[in-house]
């Protein structure tokens, strides 16, 4: 299974709207104060849905963020993901002489930076690591990290944070969430291929008990969320049908998506219908023969009509 329609499925988040505060991990303070969007993964969750090959796909595969393939990465509880500089933190179990051994083996080399090391990578495809704690790592580029790295040792009120976190903080307990500023976005497009322009996104998932999926678009113009929302309808249609329940609705300059399917609902939609099979043509049948003779009749001779009587 691909990513691509399914994830677009999960441009619906379940509780989009919900607009009580909630509390983000203090480990997401690594976030690019200039970040434009958040990508949350609770990935202990994920890692055994039918969606986890798909979403390690853009995280390491061909054309991916550059995640190293390390088996620590892989299994990480959280994973948080900000851009446009490309920075994302994870969290999960990262002993010094486990990922020393694994970083080792894919051939990146270590650094050392503010008393921080640093596993620094060989390619331009993948990104490096800096191990923050036994619980933490940041993976970036080496100039990102180090920049990190730097805001995180600044005194308050020095720092400086993403306006994005306290909209991310709502779905700090979903499955995956997605968080940005205005749509188009790169890092948003990878989860949620949407084709359409909005001032504002947020977007949530969770496949506990099936798929359960909610999204809001801020349009800049009533009549633009309403052009908005018809653009949507036309690419619900598009969908594997069992995303075509998608409700989209309309609240002022708002547009909301959401859908609900159940555990039965699901697994039929990702295995898909039936193969029809083509039967054989039927060999043609010939007509039974008359009983007793039967007759010939041939017209326009100069004598009349004849008749020859065959047995």
């Amino acid at each position: 299974m691909t990513l691509r329609p399914y994830l677009v499925i999960c441009v619906l988040l379940f509780g989009a709207g919900r607009v009580s505060a909630e509390s983000h991990p203090a480990w997401w303070l690594y976030a690019s104060p200039e970040a434009t969007a958040l990508v949350g993964i609770q990935w202990e969750h994920l890692r055994t849905s039918p969606f986890a090959s798909a979403i390690s796909g853009e995280l390491s595969g061909d054309g991916g963020l550059g995640f190293p393939d390390l088996d620590c990465l892989k299994q990480a509880r959280q994973i948080l993901i900000s851009s446009p500089t490309l920075l994302a933190m994870a969290a999960g179990d990262f002993p010094t002489a486990t990922l020393r051994e694994q970083a080792a083996k894919k051939g990146l080399k270590p650094a050392l930076y503010r008393d921080v090391e640093i596993w620094v990578t060989p390619g331009k495809d993948t990104l490096s690591i800096a191990r923050m704690s036994d619980q933490l790592v940041l993976l970036g580029h080496l100039r990102t990290l180090q920049d990190a790295i730097d805001r995180s040792l600044l005194e308050e009120p020095n720092r400086q944070y993403s306006p994005l976190l306290a909209r991310a903080a709502r779905y700090a307990q979903d499955d995956l969430f997605v968080v940005a500023a205005r749509l188009p976005d790169p890092l948003a497009g990878l989860f949620v291929p949407i084709d359409a322009e909005a001032e504002g996104f947020e977007a949530t998932v969770s496949v506990q008990g099936g798929l359960s999926m909610g999204a809001i678009l801020t349009a800049s113009s009533e009549e633009a969320a309403t052009k908005l929302a018809e653009t949507l309808k036309k690419m619900a249609l598009s969908l594997p049908p069992v995303a075509r329940g998608i409700e989209v609705g309309i609240d002022q300059k708002s547009v909301t998506l959401s859908l609900a399917v159940n555990e039965q609902q699901l697994d039929a939609g990702l295995k898909g219908s039936a193969p029809i099979v083509a039967k054989a043509a039927p060999e043609p049948v010939a007509p039974p023969k008359p009983a007793g003779p039967q007759i010939i009749r041939i017209y326009g001779l100069d004598e009349g009509t004849r008749e020859i009587v065959v047995r």
